[in-house]
């Protein structure tokens, strides 16, 4: 991402319908499938400046990773304990996390591996922990925000689904949402396909007050819907999955061979 993009998150992130209603969809998926659990340790995995990891804190105690120094400069700033490190290679131990958040993580550049970014979040996840996964949804809807942003690939929701339960997690939710922000989405790429701008730039900037609040009204009422359905399209795919419960007796294989059978003597 570029640098300059950091600050411009770190300015927008609070009142921002795209952040704010980015939020009120994780933390409502947050609060169903840990149903209302408090003192959780929880990973924000790819953190960014920190809001979503600074309201998590209400929930337990948290903890993010970023791998740019500039996001863990802007995070520190809101009191999250944050620490410079790659998904791909998490610095704790096994089964240390009861819910991990990576939101809009894994379709970057700097991500070389996103199964085995996945894989690293089931291995520090606890037997029976959370992991609730992001992305920008679509390919084909690239545009000027994703050169910013150094976008490597955007994702359909069964892509997602079918690169998390290769690892081995438990599937108990894919869907897209912000379904209402794709038609503009669409028109805006196809006007940067015809005009063609010079420069790449940012889709975040600040929008009139009636229209934040409208959208962000919207991203409330599809919230409110994923407690029910899986929305069939939309501008970002997500994925909640669980670590099985870990086998109190592993299968040990018996070291004792079976003798073959004796020929009857006549």
């Amino acid at each position: 991402m570029q640098l300059s993009e950091y600050k411009n998150i770190f300015d927008n992130e609070e009142h921002h319908f795209f952040y704010v209603g980015n939020r009120l969809v994780i933390l409502n998926l947050v609060k169903k499938y840990t149903q209302g659990k408090k003192s959780l340790n929880i990973l924000d995995a790819g953190c960014g400046t920190g809001m979503l990891a600074k309201k998590l804190q209400t929930i337990g105690r948290v903890t993010g990773v970023d791998i740019s120094p500039e996001a863990i400069k802007y995070a520190q700033q809101r009191d999250v304990q944050a620490r410079l490190a790659s998904v791909t290679e998490l610095p704790f131990k096994d089964n240390t996390f009861d819910l991990i958040v990576s939101i809009d993580v894994l379709y970057h550049q700097l991500v070389n591996n996103d199964l085995k970014a996945i894989s690293e979040f089931k291995r520090v996840l606890k037997p029976r922990g959370v992991l609730i996964l992001k992305v920008p949804a679509y390919n084909w809807l690239r545009g000027s925000h994703d050169i910013v942003v150094h976008t490597k690939h955007r994702y359909t929701a069964n892509e997602l689904k079918q690169l998390t339960t290769k690892t081995g997690l438990k599937i108990l939710k894919a869907s897209y949402f912000a379904s209402f922000l794709l038609p503009l989405a669409i028109v805006k790429r196809l006007i940067e396909s015809v005009m063609r701008p010079k420069h790449a730039g940012s889709d975040v900037s600040s929008p009139p007050y009636f229209l934040n609040t409208l959208i962000v009204a919207l991203y409330k009422l599809e919230s409110f819907l994923l407690n029910f359905v899986n929305i069939p399209f939309g501008l970002s795919a997500l994925v909640v999955a669980q670590k099985p419960q870990a086998t109190k007796y592993p299968l040990v294989k018996s070291a004792v061979k079976t003798s073959p059978k004796t020929k009857n003597k006549k």
